[in-house]
């Protein structure tokens, strides 16, 4: 008897529908668990692994495996170096870590697999900001000598580095922060780049990194004219931390429009069905329509927002980040940009670095931008500054590690085919 009635019902329209929709957003359901498990907005976000290196492991092994080359004994040849006057002047400060070091990962990466002209705009320079380098192990490393264009260590007065020497005692790195950010930019205008790529000691460069931002550049450049000289930095990572559904997204704001508006365009569209085609009525009766309209609908709109708004909407090419950017990674100022910062900073003197450059942007009107998806990952989520671990885990780009390391290569290859010499490289 049970059988019989089961059979009937599943003669009905509605619930074949019910049925196969049913299954339809179980696969689609699983489909996102294993698809974007990575979003932290997303309702599949799994914490358990997101932290593990997959594309930055495989970027760490190329860019060990290129430092080595430069760290054997020389055998006539000089790797490619920056030319008198850069493109872009890239710099980093880097301090002896009691646990992970991942500085030698981070050159290896700005360097490995870059085309010569790529190399021969780019200047890179490394401070050494232990008052006593040779603390460090990679100081008066062979391969690093050979690979950089400035290797330094503090070039101050007697005072100034009695003053390093005390902060560094004291673990003022508030201030200590401040002052090696300020060295590098000036550093950096020394060599007269037009761009300024200040980034830090524990990040992994993705293949091609310096095309892309090359590219992102002239897109700034030949953009509205309000955006020229409007802009303090293009930043090459970010963290989808910050990137949820807020009140500022009409949709999220206006969740119940939204299902309401899903809702109405199903009935719309089953009525004007039946109207237009009269044999459809036996299919689409009212238990039908009110099946996929109350249910059906719905389900799949709210499995659409539970993806997370990243994933649904990921970022690309050149991108405000005015309220959602984060931390100092690695930021690229224009140079005309950078003496204004420099005196700021100095007026400031100690505070966390990346907060005092946002309030500069936001006092001076200037607009941060960000190239997407990223270019580095932070991958020291231990930090050197006495940081809380929970904090260096949210600065994370989470998407990074699903990048494939031979579409990079074959991107890189094809951007470095099409580039126009006159304004990329020459």
């Amino acid at each position: 008897m049970r059988l019989s009635s089961l059979l009937r019902l599943l003669r009905q329209p509605a619930a074949r529908v019910l049925l196969v929709a049913g299954l339809v957003y179980l696969l689609a359901f699983q489909y996102c668990r294993l698809r974007f498990w990575r979003d932290p907005h997303s309702a599949f976000f799994d914490i358990r692994n997101v932290f593990e290196w997959k594309y930055s492991l495989v970027r760490e092994h190329e860019a060990k495996h290129f430092t080595s080359i430069y760290n054997a004994p020389s055998d006539g040849s000089q790797p490619e170096r920056g030319r008198d006057r850069p493109l872009m002047c890239a710099a980093l400060a880097t301090v002896k870590r009691d646990t992970d070091d991942y500085f030698e990962a981070t050159v290896g990466s700005i360097l490995s697999g870059l085309d010569p002209r790529e190399r021969h705009a780019l200047h890179l320079a490394v401070l050494f900001a232990n008052t006593d380098p040779s603390q460090h192990p990679s100081w008066g490393q062979r391969w690093l000598n050979r690979l950089a264009d400035s290797v330094s260590s503090y070039n101050v007065s007697e005072a100034e580095f009695r003053h390093m020497q005390e902060l560094e005692k004291t673990h003022n790195f508030y201030e200590k922060g401040v002052y090696d950010y300020v060295y590098l930019l000036n550093q950096c205008l020394e060599t007269g780049a037009p761009y300024i790529f200040i980034l830090e000691d524990d990040v992994i460069l993705a293949d091609g990194w310096m095309i892309r931002t090359l590219h992102g550049l002239h897109q700034i450049s030949q953009g509205p004219p309000a955006r020229n000289g409007s802009w303090l930095y293009l930043r090459l990572f970010y963290t989808e931390t910050s990137l949820s559904w807020t009140s500022s997204d009409f949709w999220y704001r206006n969740m119940p429009l939204a299902f309401f508006l899903v809702m109405a365009s199903g009935l719309v569209f089953f009525l004007t069905v039946r109207w237009r085609w009269p044999a459809t009525r036996g299919y689409v009766d009212n238990w039908t329509i009110a099946a996929v309209c109350l249910v059906v609908l719905p389900a799949f709109t709210g499995l659409m927002y539970m993806v997370g708004k990243y994933s649904l909407l990921p970022l690309q090419g050149v991108v405000e980040m005015n309220a959602y950017g984060c931390c100092t990674q690695g930021l690229v100022f224009p140079r005309e940009q950078v003496g204004p910062l420099v005196a700021y900073l100095q007026e400031r003197k100690s505070g966390q670095t990346d907060s005092m450059i946002e309030e500069y942007a936001t006092n001076t009107g200037l607009t941060r931008l960000a190239l997407a998806p990223q270019q580095l990952q932070h991958v020291g989520l231990r930090s050197s500054r006495d940081n809380l671990e929970v904090n260096t885990q949210s600065t994370w780009a989470f998407w990074f590690e699903e990048n494939n390391a031979e579409q990079l290569k074959a991107e890189h290859r094809h951007l470095l085919e099409t580039s126009d010499g006159d304004w990329v490289l020459d």
